[in-house]
């Protein structure tokens, strides 16, 4: 049986203090097969700390030895780029210098703020913030300058883990053709879209929501990725069974992983 856990977040990324090896570690006992080391990349974000690419050199070589000292688990090298719309020129100039396995496309920021932090919130209610949040989603998959250079949209749904309101649930429900629009262009560009398992514990579901997993699947959809977003060991393959059972009932019978950057499709068997 293929567990992934397709974003993971090591000591190559500026907000993660968890040693690749630790991460590997954890990945065994958890009981993950493939793991794919997906490091922060969001060049113009307003935190100092994110605006920066990781040492690819480094990240290659510590990959290279893990790969043989822990063979019985799969490692990907991969990235999650940042969409800043301002720099994203630049971002394809480093994602084309790269070889990667996987390739996730990422909003954090929408109109200048991570919709992470609270700062982000501006005093807008929930629909008027999150569909600002979704209509920069929208940007970031239809900016024909990123198309070839990302597999799969992470976290749909990322502003819920601010717990900005009261009810932080970002279903299919709240924006129903917006979020029709943005499924059909990740399918019609061939891309996929990842199911993030941290939202569990921040936003109360995954993301993104299991209605909006099952829209995907009615609308065509085949390349979807699974991730705990672990930035500590305890995280690692968090949830990542629960959340495959919730991807087998929204109607997928595989699971999609990646080897330089090409999609290979494992049954899921529960």
């Amino acid at each position: 049986m293929i567990i992934p856990d397709y974003h993971v977040h090591t000591s190559f990324s500026p907000d993660s203090q968890m040693k690749p090896e630790e991460a590997i570690r954890a990945a065994i006992a958890a009981g993950v097969t493939d793991i794919c080391f997906t490091e922060h990349m969001d060049l113009g974000h307003h935190m100092e700390m994110y605006d920066c690419a990781p040492d690819f050199a480094g990240q290659e070589e510590t990959i290279s030895r893990l790969r043989e000292t822990y063979p019985e688990i799969n490692i990907g090298k991969g990235i999650e780029a940042g969409y800043i719309a301002e720099t994203a020129e630049e971002t394809v100039e480093v994602l084309a210098k790269q070889n990667f396995d996987f390739v996730l496309l990422s909003t954090h920021c929408a109109d200048g703020f991570d919709c992470g932090v609270p700062e982000s919130k501006r005093g807008r209610d929930k629909i008027t913030a999150y569909k600002r949040y979704l209509e920069t989603v929208y940007d970031s998959v239809t900016d024909d300058r990123l198309t070839s250079y990302y597999d799969c949209v992470s976290h749909i749904g990322y502003i819920a883990k601010g717990l900005h309101y009261e009810d932080n649930s970002f279903p299919y429900q709240l924006f129903p053709e917006l979020m029709d629009t943005i499924l059909r262009e990740i399918i019609k560009r061939g891309k996929g879209i990842e199911v993030n398992t941290s939202g569990m514990d921040r936003g109360g579901h995954v993301l993104p929501h299991p209605s909006i997993i099952r829209r995907y699947k009615e609308l065509g959809g085949r390349i979807i990725t699974i991730g705990s977003d672990a930035h500590k060991s305890e995280k690692v393959g968090a949830y990542i069974k629960d959340t495959l059972a919730i991807i087998k009932d929204a109607g997928f019978e595989e699971i999609t992983v990646f080897e330089k950057r090409v999609p290979k499709f494992i049954k899921i068997t529960l």
